[in-house]
């Protein structure tokens, strides 16, 4: 196998450094001048290239980036680096949003590519005299929109989520599939065939879309779930989206498309995934922001040769090409958007988004320089002018974005997707389910069973492993039979490709050792029990009590005297002090309410005694006042579920006998308590608040231990 030499790989590293200290030494530079970053990775190229280090020190630059080996090295990692960044893009486009905002998108994209082939074809021939062939391909490059460069500005702006960002994104990638449609015909004029070559590529876009939404979607949620649950493979999950994003993007390549095409339609998919985590994806981001994305920038900035340009006339034909090429595409785009259905200011938004360059288009030129239908005079032409719309797009957005304020529709989804971010269960994906009779799984599963069918409805992963401990052979049968019952239980929840029920079973003598084990590559451990009898000894059983005290990861205790049943359940108590797990427990109530359509009441007691921080009394009235502050941000998050929590605030000093008079006062079928374990020489205690519920009162209850 051929390998670099000593020598090419001792340049190869040199190079390397050079264009990381170039790109992101410039980028800062921008960043702090208030400039996006890629701009001035663009121009750090630029600075690298033949224009200024080739001009002033031509040994270096020959020696540094025009040995051949050299040199693909550095291109493998400058495609690396686009492939990642559309990653990227795709992980953060919400299909849900796409398809509100398909026809805005798919009539800015339309509108932007048909009036900027003409513009190319006119510019060619009227101003560079080109022929009709090469005016087109110039068309074309003018057409399509940089979805990398796009993204990295509005990751950066933090306007990603936004309407009119999904919208760029979304017209932005449907460009880049026709144009690239479109090459394949212009390729083929070559060779004589358009009509066939067109069809023929329309027809395998339409069906690597098709598998990859339907066989591409199930491998990928099946291979994440199997990396993660079943190796102990360092950083398995992130190798795995490598491979997987590499393997899309060869695959499109293979037909004939492009391998950004790939990446992105995967990242898409892998947005929606099971064990695709937030830190997984800042993982992604920071691999691909800190290494492989600098060098994309600067590689493109550094094939710009300035010497090339020529004249005064030259800079004059820059100049008209980018005024042309500006108007062309943010004006019809934005008049398609319009037509959408966008607002006006939005739409004009989406035309300067759609406008961005300096990405894709620099690849699709440099296609064009390889096929001769473009000079390196017109591809440094047009360099400058991409370099030119990073400069002046972002002040552009950034100065429209007060006039687009978040319509009502988007400000709600905004504020659901900040609810979700902010949530409990949303990131709880993995759940380990005992099943040892002490254990009460049947009740434990019956609380699982509910808060599954809520998860489905909100499309989230969800998967349950119900972990059979089998004893000695006296006790099997008791253990089965238990099992069956808490499995057909979870099997009730109809699981779908987001929710998955496995069985584990162990033959042990020491049961605890084992579910702690299962335990560790698990976020959330269920167990069911009965009531406590005594708050003076309180306990919710032996194995119970040394889950709780033991466990790594955050436990659910379903307390009840029999599996719960969702018909009784009307009304649900939630107490509420404030502290994380409290709010992570008012998270599991607002799932057990949507799937049992409660109503779900959130409580809170404020203490009339002296205020902690001001050494003041304070009025009733502020009292209530603070107690409704407490609930405010349980009442934000579970308001993203439509879910209507009606809100009791009591004065009382003892929280405990609050609860319980709560209890009393109205009839409830469930309450959903939060906890954080402090046992201390072997004594489970969880608060005398919650104590005293689970000992004096029987109502059946869901107890949220973290350990956070």
């Amino acid at each position: 196998m051929p390998t670099l030499g000593e020598h090419n790989l001792l340049v190869v590293l040199l190079a390397i450094g050079v264009v990381l200290v170039a790109g992101r030494g410039a980028a800062e530079i921008a960043r702090r001048l208030r400039q996006p970053e890629v701009l001035g990775e663009l121009l750090g190229g630029v600075l690298l290239g033949p224009s200024a280090l080739g001009a002033l020190f031509p040994d270096i630059y020959r020696a540094l980036f025009l040995d051949q080996q050299v040199a693909i090295s550095l291109s493998l990692l400058s495609w690396i680096g686009a492939i990642l960044l559309l990653l990227i893009a795709g992980i953060e486009v919400d299909l849900g949003v796409l398809r509100v905002n398909a026809r805005p998108g798919l009539f800015a994209a339309a509108f932007a590519i048909v009036p900027s082939i003409v513009a190319g074809i006119l510019f060619g021939r009227l101003i560079l005299g080109l022929p009709a062939p090469n005016g087109v391909f110039l068309g074309l490059v003018l057409s399509v929109t940089a979805v990398s460069v796009a993204a990295k500005i509005l990751i950066e702006r933090e306007s990603l989520r936004r309407a009119y960002a999904q919208v760029i994104l979304a017209a932005g990638i449907v460009s880049e599939v026709l144009v690239w449609l479109l090459i394949s015909i212009v390729s083929a004029l070559r060779s004589g065939s358009p009509v066939a070559s067109g069809i023929r590529a329309t027809i395998v876009v339409v069906l690597f879309f098709a598998l990859m939404m339907t066989v591409g979607r199930s491998f990928t949620f099946w291979a994440m779930r199997r990396t993660s649950d079943l190796t102990s493979i360092v950083n398995g999950e992130l190798t795995l989206v490598l491979v997987l994003t590499f393997l899309s993007a060869a695959i499109t390549q293979a037909l004939g498309l492009h391998p950004l095409l790939g990446a992105f339609v995967f990242g898409v998919l892998l947005g929606r995934a099971p064990r695709a985590t937030q830190q997984l994806k800042e993982r992604v981001q920071t691999l691909t922001v800190g290494f492989f994305a600098p060098i994309f920038f600067v590689l493109a900035g550094m094939r710009v040769d300035i010497l090339e340009l020529g004249g005064p006339s030259v800079i004059l034909a820059i100049v008209l090409l980018f005024v042309v090429a500006t108007v062309v595409k943010v004006g019809f785009s934005a008049l398609g958007a319009k037509l959408g259905t966008l607002r006006t200011w939005e739409s004009v938004l989406v035309g300067v988004g759609l406008n961005l360059k300096g990405g894709t288009d620099v690849i699709v030129a440099i296609l064009g320089a390889e096929l001769g239908l473009l000079s390196v005079r017109i591809y440094t032409m047009y360099a400058v002018v991409a370099i030119l719309t990073v400069l002046f797009s972002p002040p552009i957005i950034a100065a429209l974005e007060p006039h687009v304020p978040p319509s009502r529709e988007e400000m709600e989804r905004l504020n659901r997707e900040e609810a979700k971010r902010r949530a409990y269960l949303p990131h709880m994906e993995r759940v380990l389910a005992p099943a040892t009779p002490e254990l009460q799984p049947e009740i434990a599963a019956s609380v699982l069973e509910q808060i599954a069918r809520s998860k489905q409805a909100e499309q989230e992963i969800f998967d349950v492993t119900q972990f059979v401990v089998e004893g000695p052979d006296e006790q099997r049968p008791e253990v089965a039979q238990a099992a069956e019952q808490a499995h057909a239980s979870l099997e009730q929840a109809k699981p779908s490709e987001r929710q998955e029920i496995t069985r584990l079973r162990v033959n042990t003598e020491d049961a605890i050792a084992s579910i702690l084990a299962a335990s560790q590559d698990h976020d959330l451990i269920a167990v069911g029990a009965l009531h406590p009898s005594s708050t003076r000894s309180f306990s919710l059983g032996t194995l119970q009590d040394r889950i709780i005290d033991q466990a790594q990861c955050d436990v659910l205790v379903a307390v009840a005297d029999a599996p719960l049943n969702p018909s009784n359940v009307r009304r649900i108590l939630v107490p509420v002090n404030g502290f994380g797990y409290s709010l992570a427990a008012g998270d599991v109530a607002a799932y057990l309410a949507q799937a049992m359509d409660a109503e779900l009441v959130l409580f809170t007691s404020v203490s009339a005694r002296l205020d902690s921080f001001f050494w003041q009394e304070r009025s009733h009235r502020q009292l209530l006042e603070s107690g409704y502050q407490l609930l405010h941000e349980l009442d934000f998050r579970v308001g993203r579920m439509g879910l209507r929590a009606a809100q009791h605030v009591e004065v009382a000093d003892d929280a405990g006998e609050a609860i319980l008079r709560e209890l009393r006062r109205q009839p409830y079928q469930l309450v959903v308590m939060g906890a954080a374990e402090r046992a201390g020489n072997d004594v489970l205690y969880l608060g005398s608040p919650v104590q005293t519920v689970l000992a004096q009162d029987h109502t059946p209850a869901v107890l949220l231990i973290t350990h956070a």
